[in-house]
């Protein structure tokens, strides 16, 4: 079982596939066992599957958590894995931590593939006040009652249409959940970290996305319930030549409702930005 030390903390990530590198970040509550049912559709390239801080296999201090703090424990990955430069694939807050990444460390990144994502949660705030509180809730009920987490999470990150065509999804994100531990701790830890708690003011780097020069595909669902689909507009708006492809309808995990469409359109964007040879 591979670790990465980072400022005290041991990070566990997965290597899976042959290829170029793909660093793959998860979202809210999630270990990275939750990118197992994408993996197929991620054929031909090396998959370098994080476990964020809290969940899964990971260890390590939750106090004081940022984002910044996730985007180093990525970076520590990729320097134990012997990766100088990868492709970069985060989701939700798994794409903000892609964006701090970036940002701080551009060197490691050659490509951003950003999904239900936002460069700042306080400004692009959903319609359903509710949503985040609701995530919370069922975050926190993961590691006592997985099936109530998921029965309480999925109407968040699905659409109605897809839930009711679709019921054994329920077992599916039932069973990841239940193999993929998480921090009595986490959940609240990572809501400050989103708000940046620690340091008195709300994480956001939507000024800062001129900065950021490598190429960037967005992805978003129109009827995401977490994440208003403006951030996503605005992510492909103000990152220099960012590509962008929004699902009608699809909910905040497209990937899950839309996967023809979505991981094609991902896979073409990564074979037009070879990593160099």
């Amino acid at each position: 079982m591979p670790f990465a030390e980072s400022d005290g903390a041991r990070i566990h990530y997965e290597l899976a596939g042959q290829g170029e590198p793909l660093l793959l970040l998860m979202g809210y509550g999630l270990s990275g066992d939750a990118w197992t049912p994408m993996l197929p559709l991620l054929a031909g390239y090396r998959a370098v599957i994080v476990d964020n801080r809290g969940t899964g296999g990971s260890q390590g201090a939750l106090e004081g958590l940022t984002i910044d703090t996730f985007a180093a424990d990525a970076a520590a990955v990729l320097d134990a894995a012997a990766i100088r430069r990868a492709h970069v694939h985060g989701v939700s807050m798994g794409g903000m931590i892609a964006q701090s990444l970036v940002l701080a460390r551009p060197d490691l990144v050659h490509t951003l593939v950003l999904g239900c994502t936002t460069p700042a949660p306080l400004r692009f705030m959903a319609d359903d006040g509710a949503a985040s509180i609701e995530l919370f809730q069922a975050a926190s009920l993961m590691r006592t009652d997985p099936q109530t987490g998921v029965d309480r999470l999925l109407p968040l990150i699905l659409s109605p249409e897809f839930l009711a065509e679709n019921p054994s999804v329920r077992d599916m994100a039932g069973a990841l959940v239940s193999a993929a531990p998480i921090d009595e701790a986490a959940p609240m830890q990572m809501m400050r970290a989103i708000a940046d708690l620690a340091t008195g003011r709300a994480w956001d780097v939507a000024d800062r996305l001129g900065e950021i020069k490598v190429a960037t595909l967005v992805q978003h669902g129109s009827a995401d319930r977490l994440i208003a689909v403006e951030a996503g507009r605005y992510l492909a708006d103000h990152i220099p030549g960012a590509e962008y492809q929004e699902f009608e309808g699809a909910g905040h995990a497209y990937g899950l409702e839309r996967p023809l469409e979505a991981f094609p359109r991902m896979m073409q964007f990564l074979a037009a930005h070879p990593l160099p040879g």
